[in-house]
């Protein structure tokens, strides 16, 4: 009987952590989630029969030691997928230093200390993969958004340096890098534009096909890039947007 595959998500209980975390439930990965939202981890846990941490991505102490107990949890890993992120608004005259430093933290920092667990886990069961969530915001400039668009094209670039370092272990690294997705974590986006209703307006002139797409279609992107479909991918930075990046 064919062992189901050990995957581990942060940033798992809400928007494409969730939607990615039900589709590999349903196609009989076993499954770590990790998330600081308490309530919403128990919900999603209980209802997929999944190993639950709660913990903050920018705790250097405790991140790292709930990562190694939901491994160990699990009896090894087979893939680790990164998925943490914020929004901030705001040109580097507008952002302050400290939301450079907090966007850093959890949309770069977090995933380096998921890598440094994760990749001799990898390593040790003879390769695997490891997926990051970026942002097409990392490929392109993106206006007012001077600290989210820097940390995500620096994850970008982490990737592509992981992957390189590791291909010879077989472990494949790669970066999603979604447009705009209908989840509250573009609340802050929203906000920019003058609220939902102005930003779905923007969203149609911009996006070449003309909407967002919702988590459920990104977590179809999330399946393919798991799988041994995408075996020989690695270094890539896969962006789902609808065509923005080459409007």
């Amino acid at each position: 009987m064919t062992r189901s595959k050990r995957l581990l998500i942060t940033g798992a209980a809400t928007g494409i952590g969730a939607a990615g975390a039900r589709l590999l439930a349903d196609q009989g990965w076993e499954l770590a989630l990790l998330d600081r939202n308490a309530e919403a981890l128990g919900q999603l846990a209980s209802e997929l029969q999944a190993v639950a941490y709660v913990v903050d991505v920018t705790d250097t102490v405790g991140y790292p030691h709930a990562l190694r107990r939901a491994i160990n949890e699990l009896g090894g890993l087979d893939a680790a997928w990164s998925n943490v992120g914020m929004q901030t608004n705001g040109t580097v005259e507008q952002a302050s230093l400290d939301e450079f430093d907090r966007s850093w933290e959890v949309n770069v920092r977090s995933h380096v200390i998921l890598g440094q667990v994760a990749i001799p886990e990898l390593r040790s069961n003879g390769g695997g993969v490891l997926l990051v969530t970026a942002s097409n915001a990392g490929l392109q400039t993106e206006s007012r958004m001077a600290a989210y668009s820097t940390t995500k094209a620096a994850a970008v670039q982490l990737v592509r340096l992981m992957a390189r370092d590791h291909a010879r272990d077989q472990i494949r690294v790669n970066a999603l890098c979604p447009g705009f997705v209908d989840t509250p974590f573009n609340a802050p986006v929203w906000e920019t534009y003058g609220g939902r209703e102005a930003f779905l307006r923007e969203v149609g002139e911009v996006v070449p096909l003309g909407r967002m797409s919702s988590a459920q279609e990104v977590a179809l992107h999330v399946r393919f890039l798991l799988s041994d479909d995408a075996s020989f991918l690695t270094g890539q930075a896969f962006a789902a947007d609808g065509g923005e990046l080459v409007s």
